[in-house]
C-alpha cells in the first residue's frame, strides 16, 4: 500500500505574514506589591533627577537667589543680632517679584559694633576711634539711618537715588509723622558698610542693589521728651504697589524707654 504525501496549499497575502511572524515572548510581571514598589522607586528616582536639574537650573537664572528675602543669615548668633533691627516684604505681580526689600536700621548697638570691627581691622588709633565713636552717636541722635537693599523682578538696577525713580520712600515716627529722606546713597560693593554686612548676611549680590536712607529724627534723649506710640513704619511705594516694613521696638531708634520698652 502506497501512502502519499498531503499536499498543502501555499499561503498568501494576510495568513503567510501572520505564520512567519515571530511569536511574542510573554512579558515578566512581578506580583503586585513588589511591582508598585519598583514603579515607585522609579518614580522617585525621576523626581530627583528633576529636582537636581531644577536646582542646577536655578542658580543660573536671571533671579536672586532669595525668591522671598534678598539676605538670609549666616548663622544663628547673626539672626540674634539683628532680630530688632532687620526687616523684609514684597509683593508680587503674576506670579513674578515685582518690588523685594530688606531693611537694616542702623542702632545704637550696630554703630558700635561697627566702629570696634574698623579698629580692630585697621589698626586704629585710641584718638582715631574716640572720633569715630563721636560720630556715630552724634548720627545717631540727629537721624535714622537705614540700610535698604532692594530687587524689582528684572535684570535693571533700581534706581532710588535718582529723582525720576519709579518708588517714593518715607517714615511714619513714634508720632504717626511721615518724613521724606534727607538723602539717599548708593552703597558699592567695595565699600566698608557693603562688606560689613557680607560678614553677617548671604544674599548681597548682583541682582540687588543697596542704599543708605537717611531721615530726619528730633533728639528726644536730650530733650527730655518721650518717645511716641506709633510704630516706626518705612514705607517704599509707587504706581505698581507698596512694601511697608515695620519696627515695633522703640529702642531701636532712640536711646530712652518708650510705652513699649523694659
Amino acid at each position: 500500500m502506497t501512502t502519499r504525501a498531503r499536499h498543502r496549499a501555499p499561503l498568501h497575502g494576510p495568513l503567510r505574514a501572520a505564520a512567519s511572524a515571530p511569536v511574542p515572548r510573554p512579558v515578566p510581571t512581578l506580583p503586585g506589591r513588589a511591582g508598585t514598589a519598583l514603579a515607585g522607586r522609579l518614580l522617585l528616582s525621576a523626581l530627583l533627577v528633576l529636582a537636581l536639574a531644577a536646582c542646577s537650573t536655578a542658580r543660573r537664572r536671571d533671579a536672586p537667589q532669595g525668591p522671598f528675602t534678598l539676605l538670609h543669615y549666616r548663622d544663628a548668633a547673626t539672626a540674634d543680632y539683628f532680630r530688632d533691627t532687620y526687616r523684609s516684604g514684597n509683593f508680587y505681580e503674576d506670579f513674578r517679584p515685582a518690588l523685594v526689600v530688606d531693611a537694616i536700621v542702623q542702632d545704637r548697638t550696630y554703630r558700635r559694633l561697627y566702629v570696634d570691627m574698623l579698629r580692630k581691622q585697621f589698626l586704629l588709633s585710641d584718638a582715631d576711634v574716640k572720633q569715630l565713636q563721636a560720630q556715630q552717636e552724634q548720627a545717631f541722635e540727629t537721624e535714622i539711618s537705614i540700610l535698604l537693599f532692594t530687587y524689582e523682578g528684572t535684570n535693571e538696577p533700581s534706581q532710588l537715588d535718582k529723582a525720576n525713580a519709579p518708588w517714593r520712600l518715607f517714615l511714619r515716627d513714634d508720632e504717626g509723622q511721615l518724613e521724606s529722606p534727607l538723602r539717599i546713597q548708593r552703597i558699592r560693593p567695595e565699600s566698608r558698610t557693603f562688606l560689613y554686612i557680607n560678614k553677617y548676611f548671604r544674599g548681597l549680590d548682583r541682582w540687588s542693589q543697596a542704599y543708605q536712607v537717611d531721615f530726619p529724627k528730633l533728639s528726644k534723649g536730650r530733650l527730655g521728651v518721650s518717645v511716641g506710640s506709633h510704630p516706626f513704619e518705612l514705607i517704599i511705594t509707587g504706581v505698581p504697589g507698596t512694601v511697608t516694613l515695620k519696627w515695633d521696638n522703640p529702642r531701636v531708634f532712640y536711646a530712652v524707654k518708650g510705652p513699649t520698652g523694659e
